[in-house]
């Protein structure tokens, strides 16, 4: 993890990707190039203003790593706030950009045996690390299975088919379309764990031989093929996965709904300072330092993204959701500050520990 701070950026171009997502490139001055030279899979987080509210919302890089330009996919959604502030801006406007972050990389620089899946715009941070690890690494063989509704629906469809008939011995290519018919039955409906398995199967690909599996798609989806994953003998440092959507899941308990009410004092460790206020169990966590004039970072405010990442220094605290951070980082006292319940009457909370 690393500090977020923001910076200015002129967008340098939008185009229509297609008819629910575009493409927004944002131009890099020379200054700042270090500052977003991101490893491919990571992603920016946009800060705005729609009607005197300040929302930041996270978006996965689609682009490599250069010194010119950072681009990110986007889905459209009906009465999405983003989605609203992106049609009134134009080429040359300044938007605000953080720092790239996130963990959804490649771990070894000489992995050479890559299975990707994505569905609809989880395709976006496969896009970078596709392109990077192609040019880049000379030895590598990559599988990629891409869900979506219909063709048209397709992001980075041209993008892929050109990357495909440039590393025809490289790259190997599922497309499967859940309200499409197709010819090849196989690839009619979304990926699923026997889809997975008559991959297998037909030795289309080899788990044995992987180096790593990057997963990023709706939660049903990711967690079904981690769990087969594993299930084969696929280590779980080998997968890797994000999630761009999370629906509400009533298998998780909502802690909050089981507590007494009461207050618990909160004292941070943020940028150096120390502060703190006071919260019920029942508060959001995040809401409840901006009234208290504190700034913690944050994105997604549900428990992807792990931009609001903290550690518990002292005292008791519980997450409602957990969707990014991994066993080890909770082991170790961790948690997402953004799904953050105090168990008791004081909780110490350091967010200058990376």
């Amino acid at each position: 993890m690393v500090k977020q701070k923001f910076y200015d950026l002129k967008i340098n171009s939008i185009k229509r990707e297609t008819a629910g997502s575009s493409r927004i490139k944002f131009s890099l001055p020379n200054f700042l190039y270090e500052k977003f030279n991101h490893k491919p899979g990571q992603y920016i987080s946009v800060r705005f203003n729609m009607k005197k509210e300040a929302y930041t919302r996270t978006y996965s890089i689609s682009s490599e790593p250069n010194k010119n330009f950072i681009e990110i996919g986007v889905k459209h959604i009906e009465n999405g706030m983003f989605s609203k502030f992106l049609k009134t801006k134009k080429i040359e406007d300044v938007v605000q950009i953080s720092n790239p972050d996130g963990s959804f990389v490649v771990r070894n620089k000489n992995a050479n045996h890559l299975l990707l899946i994505a569905a609809g715009s989880g395709i976006t941070p496969i896009m970078s690390i596709l392109k990077s690890t192609l040019r880049k690494n000379k030895k590598s063989r990559i599988t990629l299975l891409y869900s979506n509704k219909t063709f048209a629906d397709m992001m980075y469809k041209t993008e892929i088919q050109d990357l495909k008939d440039k590393y025809l011995d490289r790259l190997i290519v599922f497309n499967f379309f859940s309200r499409e018919i197709q010819s090849t039955e196989f690839l009619n409906g979304r990926i699923t764990q026997d889809k997975m398995a008559f991959l297998s199967d037909k030795n289309l690909i080899d788990l044995e031989d992987l180096d790593q599996c990057l997963i990023c798609g709706p939660i049903d989806m990711t967690k079904s093929l981690q769990s087969y994953l594993k299930d084969k003998g696929v280590a779980e440092r080998r997968i890797t996965t994000e999630l761009f959507f999370v629906a509400t899941d009533k298998s998780i308990e909502d802690i909050s709904r089981n507590l007494e009410e009461g207050k618990s004092k909160i004292e941070l460790l943020i940028d150096g300072s120390k502060k703190s206020f006071l919260m019920s169990k029942n508060d959001d966590f995040i809401d409840k330092a901006n009234q208290n004039g504190i700034n913690v970072p944050y994105s997604c405010k549900n428990g992807m993204c792990a931009t609001c990442r903290c550690k518990v220094s002292s005292g008791e605290a519980k997450m409602r959701k957990n969707y990014s951070l991994e066993e080890w980082e909770i082991k170790k006292g961790f948690v997402l500050s953004c799904q953050l319940e105090p168990l008791g009457k004081v909780i110490s909370l350091d967010f200058d520990i990376i």
